[in-house]
């Protein structure tokens, strides 16, 4: 099998060094998509059959935190596409030979981006849907040959949202030819600019139905994997990763500054401070703490979902609440680090600076929702009414 990981680690470099490019240009360099991309660290949880990776949960997280290490956009952009590339595991594999077909953007292999939230609207015509929607938070958009949007399916033209046998309105995922909309330049933001998340177009668009999914439709593959309510657990997960992997890199980056570096007021070198020394000490114990349960938490989910456990939901939830924790564990964490830095971190040269914007901007994604907490809780307490998220 394919070692992420260890792919990871040796392209990991590479994005460091082109850490300050990616937040200028607000886009990765095309040399480390290419790079990325054949390491699958764009496709860690998709089918091998369609491509990826197929790494296990707990495998694609450390693979993600060592790309997040050397750059926060770049862990992100590895996370969104591999949590995005592995809804392919709802797709044919006739469908997945189509879009092959069709080199997108000029290659046959597939860089999924988007946003699944129904942004969109279409109907349905023969053979498919007629498709309109402005997706917003499209992560990936300017590498992504293919790009993946949720949308409510109408009854007319401008009408109602049909409602399914479930009683509920439907809903589903197109995967669509990036030439087949068009890129608005939306993302000017304080963090993550590296991942370039801007907003995507399509109108009357025809969207044959064998590239559209939902997650209640039966996967081509057996298992959890690619089942509700697990999927959105799979992906998110990479989430807390990617935040950890910042957070790590910070540690890293202070305790070399404090080797070589005094401050305006004081010739004793960083390393010899006890208000520097106190606060790595508690960033790591942070870090490490939020990981361990992080990965804990994951493994002890994907274990039940796979055997099926009559607490495999219960476990679902704890794993959501790890890797919201993880999440702002590790904001608190470079927190303390970039206070504990004073002014030599101030400047946007520097990487905790921007580290500690990419964890300010991580943590109000969805994933990392305090709602969580209470969510969590009423599960655990057995509320009569419980909290509910969303599980995908």
């Amino acid at each position: 099998m394919f070692d992420v990981v260890a792919a990871a680690a040796a392209i990991a470099p590479r994005i460091r060094a082109a850490a300050d490019t990616i937040e200028a240009e607000r886009q990765l360099p095309d040399d480390i998509v290419a790079a990325m991309a054949e390491a699958r660290l764009f496709t860690l949880l998709a089918p091998a059959a369609h491509g990826g990776a197929e790494a296990e949960p707990t495998t694609a997280i450390r693979a993600v935190e060592l790309i997040a290490s050397a750059d926060g956009s770049a862990g992100w952009l590895a996370q969104n596409g591999s949590f995005e590339s592995a809804l392919l595991g709802w797709l044919s594999s006739e469908a997945i030979a189509g879009m092959r077909a069709l080199k997108s953007r000029g290659s046959a292999d597939i860089l999924v981006g988007g946003a699944n939230l129904p942004q969109g609207t279409a109907v349905e015509v023969e053979g498919g849907y007629l498709l309109d929607g402005r997706w917003d938070f499209v992560s990936g958009v300017m590498h992504s040959n293919w790009i993946l949007g949720g949308f409510w399916v109408l009854d007319r033209p401008g009408g109602e949202r049909r409602v399914g046998a479930d009683g509920e309105p439907l809903q589903r995922i197109a995967f669509i030819p990036h030439g087949d909309g068009e890129v608005l330049d939306t993302w000017n933001v304080m963090g993550m600019r590296g991942t370039g998340s801007n907003d995507f177009v399509v109108r009357d668009l025809f969207v044959p139905a064998e590239r559209t999914m939902w997650y209640a439709d039966p996967a081509p593959f057996p298992g959890p994997r690619f089942r509700r309510p697990y999927v959105g657990t799979w992906g998110w997960s990479l989430h807390g990763g990617n935040s950890l992997g910042m957070a790590r890199g910070a540690i890293e980056d202070l305790s070399a500054l404090a080797q070589t570096h005094d401050s305006k007021h004081s010739t004793v070198l960083l390393r010899n401070r006890p208000h520097v020394q106190s606060a790595i000490g508690e960033a790591e114990a942070i870090v490490r703490s939020a990981r361990a349960f992080l990965l804990e938490a994951v493994e002890t989910a994907w274990v039940a979902a796979h055997e099926d456990a009559p607490d495999a939901i219960r476990r679902v939830w704890i794993a959501r609440l790890a890797l919201m924790h993880a999440v702002h564990e590790a904001q608190r964490a470079v927190q303390l680090l970039y206070d504990a830095a004073g002014s030599n971190v101030i400047f946007t040269k520097h990487r905790i600076e921007r580290v500690l914007r990419d964890l300010n901007v991580a943590k109000h994604h969805v994933a990392a929702s305090r709602q969580h907490y209470e969510a969590v809780g009423s599960v655990l307490l057995g509320a009569d009414d419980p909290a509910t998220l969303p599980l995908d």
